[in-house]
Protein backbone atom coordinates (compact mmCIF):
# COMPACT_ATOMS: atom_id res chain seq x y z
CA UNK A 1 0.00 0.00 0.00
CA UNK A 2 3.00 2.32 0.26
CA UNK A 3 3.72 2.54 -3.78
CA UNK A 4 -0.37 3.68 -3.90
CA UNK A 5 -0.28 6.08 -1.00
CA UNK A 6 2.80 7.47 -2.51
CA UNK A 7 1.22 7.79 -5.71
CA UNK A 8 -1.52 9.46 -4.93
CA UNK A 9 0.39 11.95 -2.79
CA UNK A 10 2.31 12.82 -5.55
CA UNK A 11 -1.04 12.82 -8.13
CA UNK A 12 -2.41 15.28 -5.60
CA UNK A 13 0.69 17.53 -5.59
CA UNK A 14 0.49 17.37 -8.94
CA UNK A 15 -3.62 18.13 -10.07
CA UNK A 16 -3.02 21.85 -10.51
CA UNK A 17 0.01 20.88 -12.94
CA UNK A 18 -2.06 18.14 -14.76
CA UNK A 19 -5.34 20.70 -14.85
CA UNK A 20 -3.35 23.46 -17.09
CA UNK A 21 -1.87 20.91 -19.22
CA UNK A 22 -5.18 19.07 -19.66
CA UNK A 23 -6.92 23.11 -20.23
CA UNK A 24 -3.71 24.09 -22.58
CA UNK A 25 -4.38 20.55 -25.08
CA UNK A 26 -7.95 21.47 -24.59
CA UNK A 27 -7.12 24.63 -26.22
CA UNK A 28 -4.61 23.32 -29.07
CA UNK A 29 -7.82 21.08 -29.80
CA UNK A 30 -9.99 23.67 -30.34
CA UNK A 31 -7.30 25.72 -32.02
CA UNK A 32 -6.50 22.75 -34.35
CA UNK A 33 -9.94 22.13 -34.98
CA UNK A 34 -11.25 25.86 -35.87
CA UNK A 35 -8.02 26.25 -38.33
CA UNK A 36 -8.80 22.93 -39.79
CA UNK A 37 -12.60 24.08 -40.77
CA UNK A 38 -11.21 27.60 -41.65
CA UNK A 39 -8.95 25.58 -44.34
CA UNK A 40 -11.76 23.41 -45.83
CA UNK A 41 -13.93 26.44 -46.16
CA UNK A 42 -10.88 28.21 -47.85
CA UNK A 43 -10.31 25.63 -50.26
CA UNK A 44 -14.16 24.98 -50.82
CA UNK A 45 -14.25 28.47 -52.35
CA UNK A 46 -11.09 28.40 -54.18
CA UNK A 47 -12.14 25.15 -55.53
CA UNK A 48 -15.26 27.39 -56.67
CA UNK A 49 -14.16 29.90 -58.39
CA UNK A 50 -11.83 27.28 -60.46
CA UNK A 51 -14.88 25.60 -61.68
CA UNK A 52 -16.82 28.71 -62.44
CA UNK A 53 -13.70 30.41 -64.10
CA UNK A 54 -13.35 27.29 -65.56
CA UNK A 55 -17.01 27.38 -66.96
CA UNK A 56 -16.69 30.66 -68.39
CA UNK A 57 -13.42 29.99 -70.47
CA UNK A 58 -15.31 26.99 -71.51
CA UNK A 59 -18.17 29.02 -72.84
CA UNK A 60 -16.14 31.38 -74.66
CA UNK A 61 -13.99 29.44 -76.42
CA UNK A 62 -17.39 27.75 -76.90
CA UNK A 63 -18.69 30.86 -78.43
CA UNK A 64 -15.58 32.02 -80.37
CA UNK A 65 -15.64 28.58 -82.11
CA UNK A 66 -19.05 29.54 -83.11
CA UNK A 67 -18.48 32.51 -84.69
CA UNK A 68 -15.47 31.35 -86.46
CA UNK A 69 -17.31 28.23 -88.19
CA UNK A 70 -20.08 31.54 -88.77
CA UNK A 71 -17.78 33.47 -90.59
CA UNK A 72 -16.01 30.26 -92.08
CA UNK A 73 -19.27 29.90 -93.63
CA UNK A 74 -19.78 33.34 -94.70
CA UNK A 75 -16.48 33.36 -96.31
CA UNK A 76 -17.13 30.17 -98.35
CA UNK A 77 -20.13 31.41 -99.74
CA UNK A 78 -18.72 34.32 -100.48
CA UNK A 79 -16.53 32.32 -102.63
CA UNK A 80 -19.10 30.13 -104.59
CA UNK A 81 -21.08 33.41 -105.16
CA UNK A 82 -17.85 34.58 -106.81
CA UNK A 83 -17.27 31.46 -108.65
CA UNK A 84 -20.12 32.01 -110.41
Amino acid sequence: MNYGETFMSKLKEQSFTILILVGIMYYQNTLFTSQMNEYKQMIKSKEELILKLTEEERQRLIDREKYLIGQRDEFIQELKANRR
